[in-house]
């Protein structure tokens, strides 16, 4: 009699993972693909906020602007930053305001 391997996942962890049983009874486990919601503003964005940048901590940091973000009642500022680059080439794509059909939406900024 041979034995089958078996996993308990916590609650969470199930949750966050799916299972997939191949014809030959093997189990993969796929982590969920992200969902992405986009929630449209009817009112522009105010008029981006000056900023005083200061020192960066080390050569390794860069700095990411301020923004305003929707709460769902108005806008409000989220000060800028400073980030660790993930490796010394990165570079770092600015997030911002678009206007659409529907109306505003923000789109993340992202290393790339």
């Amino acid at each position: 009699m041979s034995l089958k391997p078996f996993f308990l996942l916590t609650p969470l962890a199930a949750l966050s993972l799916a299972c997939v049983v191949t014809p030959r009874g093997r189990v993969a486990v796929v982590a969920p693909v992200p969902v992405v919601h986009t929630v449209y503003v009817e009112r522009e964005p105010p008029p981006v906020r000056y900023e005083r940048i200061p020192e960066p901590p080390s050569r390794e940091h860069h700095w990411v602007a301020g923004h305003w973000q929707w709460d769902g009642r108005e806008y409000v500022w989220v000060p800028g930053h400073y980030q660790v680059r993930p490796h010394p080439e990165a570079v770092w794509v600015a997030g911002h305001w678009e206007r659409h059909e529907r109306g505003w939406f923000w789109i993340e900024g992202r290393w790339r």
